[in-house]
């Protein structure tokens, strides 16, 4: 199963604007700038703003707006070039160092904004856009609880600053706490009804808590207020995503990487969506452009772990998960998946390794323990496999996995020879699962080991009753039959097992030695010549059957 990244929640940074105490003319070119970039005519804004320094190169504040209307239209080191100088005039000017931290956040210089937002508030410590946008940063940096004091901080000094509770939303869904995420979006959205990013967050909180009609309807309203969006684009196509419509995800996706084409979380949203629907090679594809474009994301190189264990490219999916390990050395489902790689390989020993730290970081982990005990079975380490699968039911009885375990370990004392307390189990197992057919075909194996073979049919007509197609089923059958002299009753059988799976050697030749005991030669013969012919031992044969019918290699001839 694919790891969706989390929707995405675009943080809303302020940025101040600076107003001085000037001549008339250069108040007048510093607030038509101010205008003309509220508006988004920010070549106009930028030429008001060039006049006003043309006119008085000593006015600081028209430097810092300047640096604004140049981050607006996109120009990130000429804006940054302004706010230096504005700083570098005037040091003591708190609103520079908080702009300048938002265009560090831009470039994605984390440790650079925070130390501005730090500047910023120790110049101005009831500064409530820059606690706004610090508390965003940490978000980033993944410290919530710092995110969330800063906003706290900052909706304690603007109640109604609808950015701030915006960001806090965000905070709480990074931390899972979708509740409290959707009362701040509530918030931010009472405040501000045309806030296309708060909606946007509250349907990623939405498909979070699986309530996926609600969420597409916030998702519609993010699109209808702000068509350029890619982050409402991202969300809605990991609700589609979650909902099963892989189709109009991968629309939803495509419209993202339009608008933003270094997206690298819509990347690999996508090509978890493509490898839902089975398109394996869109789905290497996708994912592997979005590791090229953040090759620190841990999720995307999980999942394409997934997507190389999914086509049984076991090497390359054991690559994937480790380097999700190696970005983030406690990530639980990628130990688990490795190691269930490991095991596929039959490297039992580093499946155990990986089955082992799984556990140590989520001791309550039961599918960790029902495969460390498979792998423990494959090394013959009965006791220790015993002792794993006991955790589990001891996790809980009622786990959907426990039936599971006790199955298990009910073949580790079939193993052993211990065919009383195997019964049990397996009891068990049926009991929890009714419709477990694994668990009667090895509860019949323990009672032909008893000799209870009568029991043992029983349990393989059950068998047969679930799964009309498992040919084993038949052929087993057929074995307890002829194993208490029922002949016809095991030809029959035998022959359904032929019917389902032509190339059966062992039913050609068990039929042949059921058709010997009833004296049809011709078909015993043409049976155990197809055996040999399909690989099954033949000489082996017939010695068992010569044990049995003297006359039986005179009757039949040289095979």
């Amino acid at each position: 199963m694919q790891e969706l990244n989390l929707g995405v929640v675009d943080a809303s940074y302020n940025y101040s604007f600076a107003y001085g105490n000037k001549d008339h003319d250069v108040e007048v070119y510093n607030n038509r700038g101010i205008t003309y970039t509220k508006k988004g005519e920010h070549d106009r804004a930028i030429a008001s703003f060039s006049k006003a320094i043309e006119v008085d190169p000593d006015y600081v504040e028209v430097y810092n707006n300047r640096g604004i209307a140049y981050y607006c239209k996109g120009n990130l080191d000429l804006s940054i070039q302004d706010f230096n100088t504005a700083i570098q005039q005037k040091p003591s000017l708190a609103v520079a160092y908080n702009n300048r931290g938002a265009i560090y956040v831009t470039k994605g210089e984390i440790n650079r904004a925070i130390k501005d937002y730090n500047t910023a508030l120790k110049l101005k410590p009831d500064y409530a856009d820059a606690y706004n946008n610090r508390g965003a940063v940490y978000d980033i940096k993944g410290n919530f609880d710092a995110a969330i004091q800063d906003l706290n901080k900052a909706i304690r000094l603007k109640p109604d600053y609808a950015d701030a509770y915006h960001n806090r939303g965000n905070a709480y869904i990074s931390k899972d706490e979708i509740d409290l995420a959707i009362q701040d979006y509530n918030t931010a959205i009472q405040l501000k009804p045309d806030y296309a990013d708060a909606y946007c967050g509250r349907g990623n909180a939405y498909t979070n808590k699986n309530q996926l009609d609600a969420a597409i309807k916030d998702l519609n309203k993010a699109i209808e207020l702000n068509p350029e969006l890619a982050a409402a684009y991202n969300n809605r196509g990991n609700a589609y995503t979650q909902n099963g419509k892989y189709d109009l995800a991968i629309e939803d996706y495509d419209e993202a990487i339009k608008l933003k084409p270094t997206f690298a979380q819509v990347y690999g949203n996508r090509g978890n969506a493509y490898c839902e629907k089975g398109d394996f090679t869109q789905a290497i594809k996708d994912l592997s452009e979005a590791i090229r474009l953040n090759p620190s994301d841990a999720t995307a190189h999980f999942n394409l772990g997934n997507t190389y264990q999914e086509i049984g490219e076991i090497n390359q999916a054991i690559v994937g998960y480790t380097k999700a390990i190696g970005l983030k050395n406690d990530d639980v489902k990628s130990y688990y998946n490795r190691g269930n790689a490991y095991r596929s390989k039959r490297d039992y020993i580093s499946a155990i390794q990986d089955y082992t730290k799984t556990i140590e970081l989520n001791p309550d982990f039961a599918a960790a323990y029902v495969n460390l005990g498979v792998a423990y079975r494959a090394l013959g380490q009965f006791d220790l496999a015993i002792e794993s699968y006991t955790i589990v039911i001891t996790l809980d009885l009622n786990s959907h996995i426990t039936y599971k375990a006790y199955n298990n370990r009910g073949l580790i004392y079939l193993d052993k020879g211990v065919f009383k307390t195997a019964i049990q189990d397996f009891n068990t197992a049926i009991e929890l699962h009714p419709e477990l057919v694994l668990a009667y075909v090895n509860r019949a194996a323990a009672y032909l080991s008893r000799n209870e073979t009568n029991l043992a049919i029983e349990n393989y007509t059950k068998v047969i009753e679930l799964k009309p197609d498992y040919a084993d089923a038949y052929y087993n059958r057929g074995l307890a039959y002829s194993k208490i002299g029922e002949v016809k009753p095991a030809i029959e059988d035998y022959t359904k097992a032929i019917e389902l799976k032509p190339d059966y050697a062992e039913a050609y030749y068990n039929r042949g030695g059921a058709f010997l005991r009833l004296g049809e030669r011709e078909k015993a013969k043409l049976d155990l010549a197809t055996a040999r012919k399909l690989g099954s031992d033949t000489i082996t044969a017939l010695d068992k059957i010569l044990r049995n019918y003297d006359r039986a290699w005179k009757t039949l001839g040289n095979l």
